[in-house]
């Protein structure tokens, strides 16, 4: 108990730090590692209640960047998307789970690293369509991110502005996908338990990486997450 305590602590703590200095990935760097030593349907929910205390901290330090009236298109998408995964996670086989996770997190690398994508100002009726998704993602593997940074990378905004707008997003989404899992019964007490022990650790991680995130260049962390992802997404499609 005392070595899954730590392991689990310890996974939120890296995850968060991810969060902390780049904005986005803590659902995507926890939830696979998570998924190596309880069961997915554990992990899922319990990094999306970590990942909601995260985006509260975040949104309220930069609360003066944010205009939700620019996210409103995605966030109504989300709304439609979300229900509809959350039924998913509560019925679906634990092996299927994972494997879809798995291609999600390798398509999400491939973009990230092949650059295959060039940034347009994309019309912003398409936010629908990538709320949609990342909602349907959101409710049911609480990795909402991909589809709205693809979002957010086409309409070529500086990295202030982005990174704001991403945290805007993600604290309504993650309320949003909370309250579903709860209502949909995948939060379950042994998940509370779990993301009471897991708060120092989160707390820890997210505010280390908010300080080093001046002194380490972006481009070459990001490359190290992005090799790391690819790993972990690799080892869940052959386990």
């Amino acid at each position: 108990m005392l070595l899954e305590i730590l392991l689990i602590g310890l996974i939120i703590f890296l995850a968060s730090f991810n969060q902390g200095f780049s904005g986005f990935g803590f659902a995507i760097t926890s939830i696979p590692l998570l998924s190596l030593i309880i069961d997915v349907k554990i992990a899922i929910p319990l990094a999306a209640i970590c990942g909601m205390i995260l985006n509260f901290i975040l949104a309220y330090k930069l609360k003066k960047f944010i205009n939700f009236s620019e996210l409103k298109l995605l966030i109504a998408g989300s709304i439609i998307g979300i229900p509809i995964g959350a039924i998913f996670l509560s019925k679906a086989s634990p092996d299927l789970i994972l494997k879809i996770l798995a291609v999600v997190i390798l398509l999400f690398v491939i973009i990230n690293t092949t650059h295959f994508i060039k940034p347009f100002e994309i019309h912003k009726k398409w936010g629908i369509l990538f709320g949609f998704i990342s909602g349907v993602l959101g409710g049911a593997f609480n990795t909402n991110g991909p589809p709205i940074l693809v979002y957010f990378y086409l309409k070529d905004w500086n990295k202030f502005k982005q990174k704001a707008m991403i945290t805007g997003f993600f604290i309504v989404a993650s309320i949003l996908i909370v309250s579903s899992h709860a209502v949909s019964g995948v939060t379950t007490k042994e998940v509370l338990s779990k993301a009471a022990y897991s708060f120092p650790f989160l707390i820890g991680g997210l505010f280390l990486g908010m300080s080093i995130f001046p002194k380490i260049s972006t481009r070459m962390y990001r490359k190290l997450i992005l090799t790391f992802l690819a790993a972990i997404s690799i080892i869940l499609i052959l386990r």
